[in-house]
């Protein structure tokens, strides 16, 4: 699920919505993003969790010694994670395909796969860029 939030100036990206299975899921997810992509906690309760990371370069990122962040952070990605319990709701066509920049694929791919994460594939390398599909821990 994508949320949209409407402001002055028209609309701007909101945040994407995860479903994971009950609070055993939300903490697993918490614990491979924040772990594993360095995202960082905004909130998080045993059925929902925020996280929040950087839009761009590493000059955007939220600082993880903070101790708040907005709700509106601006530049900040935001990163839902709720729990349901509904086959349906956590069926393919409801997971959202994620996208995430990083300065060094080995090393985040190896820390992914530490994390539970595994990859789909090879990595693809071409000219213009280097790729991996990886599936989270859920």
């Amino acid at each position: 699920m994508i949320v949209a939030t409407a402001t002055a100036a028209g609309v701007r990206f909101g945040r994407v919505v995860l479903m994971a299975r009950g609070a055993e899921g939300v903490a697993n997810s918490v614990n491979f993003y924040q772990n594993a992509l360095g995202l960082t906690v905004v909130r998080h309760t045993d059925d929902w969790a925020e996280l929040a990371c950087g839009i761009g370069g590493r000059d955007d990122q939220p600082s993880s010694s903070s101790s708040s962040i907005p709700q509106q952070a601006s530049g900040a990605f935001r990163l839902t994670i709720r729990s349901v319990e509904s086959e349906a709701q956590l069926s393919a066509g409801y997971a959202p395909i994620l996208t995430f920049d990083v300065d060094d694929m080995d090393m985040t791919v190896a820390r992914c796969a530490q994390m539970g994460g595994r990859l789909d594939g090879p990595i693809q390398v071409s000219a213009e860029v280097e790729m991996s599909i990886l599936i989270d821990c859920n």
